[in-house]
Order: structure tokens, then sequence, then C-alpha cells
């Protein structure tokens, strides 16, 4: 079974729909530079290595300046589809392949902290 665990030193960005000016769709800005972000510091640590292809089971710590409670540091739920969509590709094939998901929320120095363990 193998796992890896890594750190990404920036200010989390939950998951935002893609936004409109009527006949363009485009990412926020600030969502696709954190997932670019996110990517360096999976294919970091990954080592090379192809991504994983079995069930995996994910657990995402986020801390960010405010209280978990605080309409300001997003939903768990966003902040679990942002990072598991910065992996795609990277650290597994799809994010299909997820069996299992844990998203934690924190107060802290802005920083997210990842876990990824294959279940079988």
């Amino acid at each position: 079974m193998s796992a890896i665990k890594f750190s990404v030193t920036t200010e989390p960005v939950p998951f935002k729909r893609a936004m409109t000016n009527g006949k363009r769709r485009f990412n926020d800005p600030r969502y696709s530079d954190f997932k670019y972000f996110v990517g360096l510091h999976a294919r970091a640590a990954m080592q090379g290595r192809a991504p994983f292809t079995e069930p995996i089971k994910i657990t995402v710590n986020v801390f960010t300046k405010y209280k978990p409670e605080s309409l300001k540091s997003g939903d768990w739920d966003n902040h679990g589809k942002a990072v598991s969509d910065a992996l795609n590709g990277i650290c597994f094939v799809d994010d299909r392949q997820i069996v299992e998901g844990h998203v934690y929320l924190h107060k802290g120095t802005p920083h997210i902290e990842i876990e990824l363990e294959e279940t079988t």
C-alpha cells in the first residue's frame, strides 16, 4: 500500500463555480493560481512516480486565518473539491478514485496538509 504526505504553504482557496460574462466562462484567477501551486507541490511529493491507480483515501487539513465556523473560511467540501481537482492527473488518475475523504478546517497560519493513501 502506497501513501504520500505533503504540505502546501499558501492561502487556501475553496472551489468556486466558474463565472461567466455572457458567452465566455472563466475561473477566478486566484482559484486557478491555487490549483497550479498545489499541483507543483504534489509533483514534488510524487518524486517522479506515476499517479496512483488504486482507490484512494484523502485527508486534508486546511488552516486559514479565520475560525472554522466563520463564513470567511469557506465550506469544508469546497476546500476538499479544490484540493482533489488540483491533484487530478498528478497524484491519482482521476478523483473518482477517492473512496474516502476527510477535510478538517483549522484556524492558524494559512497552509494545507494533504495525505493520500491507497486503500487496497
